[in-house]
């Protein structure tokens, strides 16, 4: 339970769920509260991973140890902090996302373009696992223990069984690989993340981008991490097909997916899930949608290549290496790249419309848009 003492912040009060009709997208259900069952239970567990992976490359993961509490309080934190936070200091404070292909810092409304070129309405706030590194907003102080509670547990707790599970589905010759590349006391590009999306598209700005709040992509993670909230504005692609479905709010839950790191590391055995934020059903507009994600990547000196020597399942499954070792990017390379680039190079080209899919190279690697 959250503790009276607990420094006072202003509360977001999230849309109610909708109660319009929605052919929600079917995803599979992790429940980590079986993983200390037995080892026979972590292997049935990852089977359901190993399932998930290779179809969609989402899922739900609920019984992970953080409660429907403790992550509205989290919520309520990081709407705190974009709210008091004055605008000069995010100026001064903001990510250095074009100079170093860091995320860490605010990132304002409109450095993403959208269909048409309209500037996105999306602020959020990046926090590293070592606040130390990088000067935080004064609005963020009284609340830094609890954030940084929040990391340890997200990161040591959570994704560490999560890439246990991952090991283990692919039957690694060291279950412990992904792991120790997620190093907590190494350096990587790692992040919370606070995001706001603001309700603030002109009718103009509607016509042009259809109800698309953010282009269809794949992460560039490992695993990324999405705290559940009651929007629904979450689509997904089946990898099958050009057909977009929202995804169910689970109260207390967290949607995992894989990213374009995790795709490579398996020669796209698993797959790096599409998707995209879209405008809510009408029920649900003219709120804003707030959100909590632990977006994870290796450590940086890690080279990204499939790992067809450590993986008997991959041999088995005849994938291809993802790249000519020569060509394998570090993740420190491959990071810095792909943030430099995102939301700001990828503008969709109607007139190339054919295959649903823009391509782009981020030093030796490419990276798709999807649409």
């Amino acid at each position: 339970m959250i503790s009276k003492t607990l420094p006072e912040a202003d509360h977001f009060e999230p849309v109610q769920p909708s109660k319009e009709p929605i052919d929600f997208v079917s995803l599979r259900t992790i429940d980590l509260g079986r993983y200390d069952d037995s080892p026979e239970a972590r292997a049935e567990l990852a089977e359901e991973v190993r399932l998930a992976m290779t179809t969609q490359g989402f899922f739900t993961l609920i019984n992970h140890g953080i409660t429907e509490e403790e992550i509205s309080r989290q919520v309520d934190i990081g709407h705190t902090i974009l709210k008091r936070t004055p605008q000069e200091e995010k100026t001064r404070l903001q990510a250095p996302m074009i100079e170093e292909g860091s995320y860490h810092g605010f990132k304002p409304r409109g450095h993403w373009r959208n269909a048409g070129n309209v500037r996105d309405k999306v602020e959020n706030f990046n926090v590293y696992r070592d606040m130390s590194l990088r000067e935080q907003p004064s609005a963020m102080k009284p609340f830094q223990p609890e954030i940084q509670s929040f990391i340890d547990y997200t990161h040591k707790d959570i994704l560490y069984k999560l890439l246990r599970l991952f090991g283990i589905a692919l039957r690694l010759d060291d279950e412990e690989f992904f792991v120790k590349a997620h190093d907590y006391n190494g350096h990587d590009e790692t992040w919370l993340r606070y995001m706001e999306y603001y309700d603030e598209y002109t009718p103009e700005e509607k016509a042009v981008t259809g109800g698309l709040w953010l282009g269809g992509h794949q992460d560039f993670t490992s695993l990324s991490l999405l705290f559940s909230q009651p929007m629904s504005s979450l689509q997904v692609r089946d990898y099958h097909s050009n057909e977009w479905k929202y995804v169910k709010h689970v109260p207390g839950a967290i949607i995992v997916n894989a990213g374009e790191t995790m795709l490579w590391w398996t020669g796209n055995y698993f797959k790096a899930a599409i998707h995209r934020v879209f405008e809510p059903p009408l029920d649900q507009r003219g709120h804003n949608r707030s959100s909590v994600f632990y977006f994870c990547v290796p450590n940086d000196e890690v080279v990204i290549n499939t790992l067809l020597d450590q993986s008997p399942v991959l041999r088995e499954a005849g994938v291809q290496m993802a790249h000519l070792p020569e060509n394998a990017p570090t993740c420190a390379d491959w990071s810095h790249g792909r943030i430099k680039i995102t939301g700001r190079n990828a503008v969709w080209d109607k007139k190339n419309d054919t295959d649903n899919v823009t391509i782009e190279r981020v030093g030796t690697v490419e990276t798709k848009w999807f649409r």
